[in-house]
């Protein structure tokens, strides 16, 4: 059931965690305008993996700070960082600076902040790479061209895979568990 945790920056933010107690843990940030139960399908997925799950409703006020504030408040040491599309913008910058934090990163549709996106934009420009094991699931051929053009900044083992069926996450149930999984499992 949804919570809502005071941040450190001072805003409320919508957060869901669930899953077995003693699980590895995945923190999920979701993709624009969709809440933490968009995410049910996926996280039932991962507690039958055994996985402890995060979800983070995405909200632009949402920083690097704000997140790990989060993840105090709730207990979390360690985990698998996932970010669905907007929500992996902020996964990549994450990833890329608390290394401290996280054991791999999964994104959908998105690339690393130094690379032009899909309209030629870099969010970026110094971001730092990325030092740990990462897949991006990509559902078009230009985010498939970012995602390749983000192999370059990733320090890590880096996989690239083409979303199945209707290509978003919410559609892609098993495919972005099972990609989950896989990650959590390789560090």
């Amino acid at each position: 059931m949804p919570s809502t945790v005071l941040t450190v920056d001072g805003f409320p933010a919508t957060v869901e965690v669930s899953g077995p107690e003693k699980g590895s843990v995945v923190v999920l940030i979701g993709a624009a305008h969709q809440s933490p139960s968009a995410y049910d399908a996926v996280c039932q997925r991962l507690h039958t993996a055994s996985l402890r799950t995060v979800v983070i409703a995405p909200d632009p006020r949402l920083t690097p700070k704000a997140v790990v504030g989060i993840l105090d408040s709730v207990g979390v040491r360690w985990a698998l960082l996932v970010g669905d599309r907007v929500g992996g913008e902020l996964a990549w910058e994450l990833a890329a600076t608390r290394l401290d934090r996280f054991i791999g990163l999964v994104v959908v549709d998105r690339g690393h902040p130094r690379v032009p996106d899909q309209a030629g934009v870099v969010r970026d420009e110094g971001c730092p790479p990325v030092e740990v094991n990462t897949t991006a699931l990509v559902s078009s051929p230009a985010a498939r061209n970012v995602a390749r053009a983000s192999q370059r900044y990733v320090y890590g083992d880096y996989r690239v895979v083409e979303l199945l069926g209707r290509r978003t996450a919410q559609e892609s149930t098993a495919q972005l568990a099972a990609e989950i999984v896989l990650r959590t499992s390789t560090w």
